[in-house]
């Protein structure tokens, strides 16, 4: 028997090349998923268990373009809820996909400033470089790092970091504000 430690395996969400870095990173947010999951659920029993407390009587008097529209707003709102949990960041190939509902966006990693999750923040943002504002560089919210993860964000908000600048991803090049620097 020795005492070597097993060498740590990548997640899911990682995969390794030779030198030990990742080579692509994936990332959910599993509280934002699980919130959109039950919520959905709740609406969805909610609207069923109101349809049967009506009543025959009732039920019977509401017209089948009535049930329709109700039952179109019923899976809007549910894709809406499921897309926003379901939000997504990809990180491989020189680029960052993210995914935030229904919106997919595509930052090849030259656009790329850095990655931003201050104390206060709901998600982190990406920072987009973009010469015509004052800093050089526009925040876009990635869903899929939440701050309500905690450590968990941290430890992604670290490891894509460390993607971004492993792949060529520089701020040098910015006009930051006092006190505005991207990190």
């Amino acid at each position: 028997m020795t005492d070597e430690q097993p060498t740590p395996q990548p997640g899911p969400s990682e995969h390794h090349d030779e030198g030990g870095e990742p080579k692509s990173l994936s990332y959910v947010s599993i509280p934002a998923l699980l919130t959109a999951i039950i919520l959905s659920m709740v609406l969805l029993s909610g609207a069923l268990y109101f349809w049967w407390v009506l009543g025959p009587n009732v039920r019977a008097q509401v017209s089948t373009l009535q049930v329709a529209t109700l039952v179109l707003f019923l899976i809007v709102m549910l894709a809406m809820m499921l897309g926003i949990g379901y939000s997504h960041l990809w990180a491989n190939d020189g680029q960052v996909v993210v995914r935030n509902g229904p919106f997919i966006k595509h930052y090849p990693i030259e656009q790329i400033a850095g990655l931003r999750l201050r104390k206060g923040d709901p998600w982190a943002y990406l920072l987009v470089k973009d010469e015509t504002t004052e800093t050089g560089y526009r925040r876009r919210a990635v869903l899929a790092i939440q701050s309500l993860e905690g450590e968990g964000a941290q430890r992604k908000v670290r490891a894509l970091r460390r993607w971004l600048k492993a792949n060529g991803a520089t701020s040098s090049d910015l006009r930051p504000s006092e006190g505005d620097a991207p990190r």
